[in-house]
């Protein structure tokens, strides 16, 4: 096997993993809400203190994979999602609510540790596609949890399995990883030393560059809505179309699985057209018609037919990270694609962070979910628009 295939589905595999884990307690939302007697909404509270987690460690985690490598900060991870998905199964909200945060700090590294992997072994002019299939494991790890986590929990009879299951997984995956650990982590430095100042490097090297800075704007909007189908569909369907808990889970696996499909496709498309700008604009004018489609969904709707426009509303809302990402390492400075990576990522977690609490505010405001698909959409047209409207390329020159 050629290394640039090795770290492929090395990085793939991890990141497939590490992705079903924080989406574990999404996948049976309803079913844990029920459990501990809050409303499913409380989803994107635990979302927000994941994704506290993962702000920061992603923006710390440049310097990890510099001074440990990138197998060997990802098995931390993977040992650290495991304990969050352990905690995340005590039946008591807040406990819950610090689960999630492990899982987050367990995520945050785990891009950064395969952009600096690929970057060292795929050449830039390959960059776009292989990174938008790199990144299709982040779908395909949501798809795995919506299929295998209700069904574990409700052949159990106990939401707690699913977890559980999991986090007996997310070790498997820890100790596979051994076998290339030496071949792909022969570039780490060993006198590189982490202090309070990598983050403040690692945010001024993001907010000084004209593209890097578009990209964390452009990060913020989509990836918190991506997080907010991630988190919410299962409960949207279940509580405001009615339709079983399984089924649900197939809609969150068909837009992971559109997800998949997009991340592909639009990785070739940005290579193909040379514009990561255009590319990006179309993603956001399409997820803004997804979710105004998703949100007039209702029991007269049959399922093929939302299963269906789950799968384009995840093309588009979970499609759109490959792009991103190797455009992020294309015109990181030498060297610096680990740490250009983790400062975009945490105005990128940042959005995970307050879009899914404000679309779970807005539930409760209103009591079902269609405003707060609809206030979603408008926001990524909103971006949409800034950037058909933008000139030139996101690039570091403007």
């Amino acid at each position: 096997m050629s290394v640039i295939r090795l770290a492929l589905s090395s990085t793939m595999t991890i990141q497939a993993m590490a992705t079903a884990s924080t989406v574990t307690l999404s996948a049976i939302a309803p079913l844990v809400a029920q459990a501990i007697g809050v409303p499913s909404s409380f989803i994107g509270t635990y979302v927000c203190f994941l994704y506290i987690g993962a702000a920061f460690a992603a923006v710390s985690g440049g310097t990890m994979v510099t001074r440990f490598g990138g197998i060997h900060v990802s098995q931390g991870c993977l040992i650290l999602a495991a304990i969050g998905l352990i905690i995340s199964a005590i039946p008591n909200f807040w406990i819950i609510c610090c689960g999630g945060f492990l899982l987050g700090l367990s995520y945050g590294p785990i891009t950064p540790c395969s952009s600096d992997i690929l970057a060292h072994t795929v050449p830039k002019e390959q960059m776009g596609f292989v990174f938008s299939l790199k990144q299709t494991a982040v779908p395909l790890g949501s798809a795995i949890a919506g299929f295998i986590v209700p069904s574990v929990a409700l052949w159990a009879n106990d939401w707690k399995a699913g977890p559980h299951f999991m986090a007996i997984a997310a070790l498997c995956v820890a100790l596979l990883a051994l076998y290339h650990r030496n071949l792909l982590d022969d570039h780490y430095d060993k006198n590189a030393h982490f202090d309070a100042r990598a983050v403040i490097k690692a945010l001024r090297l993001v907010t000084s560059q004209n593209g890097l800075r578009r990209m964390c704007i452009v990060s913020f909007v989509y990836n918190g809505t991506q997080m907010c189908v991630f988190s919410f569909i299962v409960a949207y369907m279940v509580e405001d179309i009615h339709i079983p808990i399984v089924l649900a889970g197939m809609a969150l696996s068909a837009a992971s699985i559109g997800g998949m499909c997009g991340r592909l496709f639009w990785g070739i498309f940005a290579d193909k057209i040379h514009s990561p700008r255009i590319t990006l604009a179309i993603l956001g004018a399409l997820m803004a018609s997804m979710l105004v489609v998703t949100g007039f969904f209702s029991e007269s709707v049959p399922a093929i037919l939302m299963i269906a426009v789950c799968f384009c509303l995840g093309a588009s809302a979970i499609g759109w990270n490959g792009v991103y990402l190797a455009h992020v390492a294309r015109i990181a400075p030498k060297g610096q694609a680990g740490v250009a990576t983790g400062g975009t990522l945490f105005f990128t977690f940042a959005g995970a962070i307050f879009l899914p609490l404000a679309f779970g505010t807005v539930h409760s405001i209103f009591g079902d979910y269609y405003e707060s698909f609809y206030l979603t959409a408008a926001l990524c047209l909103a971006i949409a628009l800034w950037l058909f409207a933008s000139k030139g390329e996101t690039s570091s020159q403007g």
